[in-house]
């Protein structure tokens, strides 16, 4: 096990194809990494992996941690050794990893995410400073969080940062390893984890156009939504073309004034505040010209206007929903009252809505709400050999006043 008050762990850079030849082999057998990885997010339009670090175990138990430069030397190499038939890979909040490795052409697998593990053993505040800090006594500094990782050389300073992301990341998973064997919750983090590296490579939940999905756009009349629609266009645009995020660009707020105002000429665009100045000015042309074709426009989509003013759903049915997701949750809290263990344990969150799902599409029929809750992803066989009989229960409830549809 890992010792936090040991030295330092010996860091090295690698930025060459021989030298992450070398490494490959050097880790290739050993039970269990410690993984993570840095991207250029809030500064380019396109995120790309930037570095990559591993944290592992050396000859006599000497903490080791390898910096990979990923704009120096391609991961290929790595594929096999982050596969599902490489070593166990320790994380901290694994989505965000397991996306940018798989734009790179890396499939990761075999993965525990000490997040999951920390949630759903009861944490309430579960980044990687907090609980180094709350279980291990370490505090590391996170000051370089938005720091640009496509930036080059990197200084000895910005791979101490680096490195401390790993570096304690293997000590954590023991801790919190102990802790969920006494609570008998080793399967169930298990089964979340496999979840989430799932779910990391399924489109996004919200498929909306990017223009529906910003804050206070249903607030705005016809012709503002069209002229909005428009607007994050422009922006779009203008952020790929200086290859930075749309809201490096102009804010959310800054075009929905916009949308409201519609300014015709360049001295109505300046009596907006934020249009003027870095790059919205560069793309203050280009904003105009979105407004004028907006204002063309008239409308919105067919298809979109939906999207903002949905069918209103009968009461009745809307009743029955809330209630059989009230006795959902009302069971879930009474199950980890009694077990001792944190709600998201008993029943994930994503579980209990697909739970609700599965009893409101079934309410009468056992066997098929049976069927139902055992197809739902992320449940698990351990919550299923515990739970199958009390959720398909739940159900049967709601059918005694007829179906909620």
């Amino acid at each position: 096990m890992n010792d936090c008050a040991e030295a330092p762990p010996i860091v090295e850079l690698v930025e060459d194809a021989r030298s992450l030849d070398a490494l490959c082999a050097r880790i290739a057998t050993i039970p269990r990494l410690a993984l993570d990885v840095e991207a250029d997010g809030l500064h380019a339009f396109r995120p790309k992996l930037c570095t990559l670090q591993l944290g592992f175990e050396g000859d006599g138990g000497a903490r080791h941690v390898a910096v990979i430069d990923t704009l120096a030397v391609p991961v290929a190499p790595l594929a096999a050794i982050l596969g599902q038939g490489g070593p166990v890979k320790v994380l901290h909040d694994l989505t965000f990893d397991a996306k940018m490795l798989a734009e790179a052409g890396v499939a990761l697998g075999r993965v525990r995410d000490t997040s999951i593990a920390a949630r759903l053993l009861g944490h309430q505040a579960t980044g990687l400073g907090t609980l180094l800090e709350a279980e291990l006594g370490v505090k590391v500094d996170k000051h370089l969080q938005q720091h640009d990782w496509a930036a080059r050389p990197l200084r000895p300073v910005q791979l101490a940062y680096l490195a401390d992301d790993v570096a304690h990341l293997l000590a954590l998973d023991d801790r919190l390893a102990e802790r969920a064997e006494e609570a008998d919750l080793v399967e169930e983090i298990a089964e979340e984890c496999a979840y989430r590296l799932v779910a990391a490579s399924a489109p996004p939940r919200d498929p909306r156009p990017a223009y529906v999905r910003v804050k206070g756009a249903a607030a705005l009349d016809r012709l503002g939504r069209a002229v909005l629609r428009r607007l994050v266009e422009a922006r779009e645009r203008a952020a790929e073309r200086l290859d930075v995020p749309p809201f490096k660009v102009v804010g959310n707020d800054v075009l929905l004034e916009l949308a409201r105002r519609r300014p015709i000429t360049m001295a109505d665009l300046r009596a907006v505040r934020g249009t003027m100045a870095g790059r919205a000015a560069r793309a203050a042309g280009a904003m105009l010209e979105a407004v004028a074709t907006g204002v063309a426009d008239g409308e919105i989509p067919e298809d979109d206007r939906a999207l903002f003013d949905p069918p209103r759903p009968d009461r009745a049915i809307l009743a029955g929903r809330r209630a059989v997701e009230a006795r959902v949750s009302g069971w879930r809290r009474a199950e980890a009252k009694r077990r001792g263990v944190d709600e998201q344990a008993v029943l994930p969150g994503h579980c209990a809505q697909d739970v609700a799902d599965a009893l409101l599409a079934h309410g009468g029929d056992d066997a098929a709400r049976r069927a139902a809750i055992q197809a739902i992803p992320g449940l698990g066989a351990r919550r299923l050999s515990r739970y199958l009989d009390a959720l398909g229960a739940l159900g049967a409830t709601s059918a005694q006043g007829g179906d909620p549809r």
